[in-house]
């Protein structure tokens, strides 16, 4: 791909897909059909036929869910309140309608279900089709385990090989063309990260406000107040928002400007804090939808049916549904996977602002490999996390800063970093990685995946884990010297150049700093301006 620093206008969320025309100079109208012609092609060709398909509205996929937990839950003993449940006409259709065996839901026997879910303003909003929230989330049949990725609206998505955008204006795009809002959002994606994104779901505000208050609101515990100032109103205007820490009922409305949030005050105003919040009222609303008090209502349940059909679109039919049900019963939800992408220290993703004055987040390096490696390799480096092995980072090279940037990259995937500094000799070119203990085989994999590096197993006697515990005074609970799992000595290898931009732009820091100070009385030196 042609990383190539490029302008476009950002600001333009009303892009006709097919008017992208290519570098090389062609005739402009013949290149612009035929351009238009072969992607709704190839979206038709990729996509499931959905001509006659009866859609099933999000809210039952994520009821019967709920149903059928509830019910394994309640009629363990069969003397239970549920006990009959098992052979009720309900379930017994359900079980007809997965015995085909013959019958598989895409991705099913690549043994990884991937989908994606948005929400959006909807009609009577400026933008209704622009996704304000968008996250990748992604089921292992063979495991019953999941993941869920947190991408930012702000994230620059290539429509096609160098027409980039906003993926929050893909829907849009999608709508606007003819193609459909959720298979473009499923192909970009698909393509963007080397994932198959095979079922999508969509939900507008005003369906999210209305099912919330349907369920008398969701239980919620700030973790730490804050003001937003800079909170948009549906009349182009700006409101103040604050929400007080502790525990507290929020209604439909509260619940969507808590999730929406993006400018807060005291550590709330990044799009991490922002993700963070979102999966708080993904998980509260399912404590509310999981209730007793909720499953017995006919009314609330009549009521939420009503709200999913009329404000959610999705391209899963009934029987992918209710198989889905069958393969995730044994799904634990406290332990999916979470992750996000998004610009904190060591992240994925930096900031800027465009030529055209647009707010963006891109790649660092300015391409999508390490997203593509987190998302392709998600389960395996949760596992990897899981054996807790303790790690030490050594910077090997002159470049400051290296080993903090690996640390802040590790600690997301959720790996135990015990100590990072400076290693005595900066002379490295290749990283060398050292396993102590040969006793973390998953750990041993994805370091090997991330670093691109074979693990040592001829450890100097320089490097053995007692002489870097003992030089670096790492010691355990006890007061003995830490045994050291592995030892990572960064070299020149892992440098990433972080001026290599997709789409050129300035640092908002900078920017912001040079507002401030063309706007002071005393500033006068144009050394303070930038050009």
């Amino acid at each position: 791909m042609d990383f190539n620093k490029r302008k476009i206008n950002l600001l333009d969320e009303n892009l006709n897909y097919a008017s992208a025309k290519p570098p090389i100079e062609t005739d402009e109208q013949a290149d612009k059909n035929k351009y238009k012609q072969d992607s709704k092609q190839e979206i038709k060709a990729n996509s499931k036929q959905t001509r006659g398909k009866k859609k099933l509205p999000l809210f039952f996929i994520i009821l019967i869910i709920l149903f059928f937990i509830l019910a394994n839950i309640l009629s363990a003993d069969n003397n239970g309140f549920l006990s009959g449940v098992k052979n009720s006409y309900l379930v017994r259709q359900i079980t007809h309608i997965i015995s085909n065996k013959e019958k598989y839901l895409d991705g099913e026997k690549e043994d990884r279900i991937n989908f994606v879910l948005m929400g959006m303003g909807g009609p009577g909003h400026d933008g209704p089709y622009l996704t304000d929230t968008i996250m990748i989330a992604s089921f292992k049949p063979s495991t019953r385990e999941a993941a869920v990725f947190s991408l930012p609206r702000d994230m620059i998505v290539p429509i096609d090989g160098y027409n980039y955008r906003k993926i929050n204006s893909v829907y849009t795009i999608g709508q606007n063309n003819g193609v459909g809002g959720g298979e473009l959002v499923k192909k970009v994606i698909s393509d963007t990260f080397d994932i198959p994104i095979h079922y999508f779901a969509a939900v507008d505000f005003n369906g999210f406000v209305e099912m919330i208050d349907s369920i008398d609101g969701v239980d919620i515990d700030v973790e730490k107040s804050f003001t937003d100032n800079q909170f948009p109103t549906y009349n182009d205007k700006w409101k103040a928002v604050s929400f007080e820490a502790g525990k507290q009922t929020m209604d439909g409305s509260t619940a969507l400007d808590y999730a929406r949030s993006r400018h807060g005050n005291n550590g709330e105003g990044s799009d991490f804090a922002r993700i963070k919040r979102q999966q708080k009222i993904i998980v509260a609303a399912k404590e509310k939808l999981t209730s007793f008090n909720t499953l017995i209502n006919p009314a609330k349940i009549t009521s939420l049916f009503s709200l999913f059909n009329k404000y959610t679109k999705t391209d899963v039919e009934p029987w992918e549904a209710v198989k889905l049900v069958h393969l995730s019963k044994e799904l634990d939800t406290q332990k999916i996977i979470a992750q996000s992408i998004d610009d904190r220290a060591g992240g994925y993703l930096k900031s800027g602002i465009s030529v055209d004055g647009a707010y963006i987040l891109q790649p660092v390096a300015g391409n999508y490999n390490q997203i593509k490696l987190l998302v392709a390799n998600i389960f395996n480096l949760q596992k990897a996390s899981e054996e807790n092995a303790k790690i030490v980072i050594q910077n090997g090279t002159a470049v400051p800063g290296l080993a903090l940037k690996a640390v802040n990259y590790l600690d997301q995937i959720g790996y135990n970093i015990i100590r990072y500094g400076n290693a005595e000799i900066q002379d490295k070119i290749s990283t060398v990685i050292y396993d102590y203990t040969d006793q973390n085989p998953k750990t041993k994999t994805s370091l090997e995946n991330i670093f691109l590096t074979t693990i040592k197993k001829d450890i100097p006697l320089d490097y053995s884990s007692s002489i870097v515990a003992s030089k670096w005074g790492i010691k355990n609970e006890e007061g003995d010297l830490e045994k050291i799992d592995f030892l990572i000595i960064l070299g020149q290898d892992q440098i990433i150049d972080e001026t290599i931009e997709i789409i050129t732009t300035i640092d908002p820091m900078l920017l912001t700093s040079s507002t401030a100070s063309s706007s002071s009385p005393t500033a006068t030196s144009s050394e303070e301006t930038i050009e």
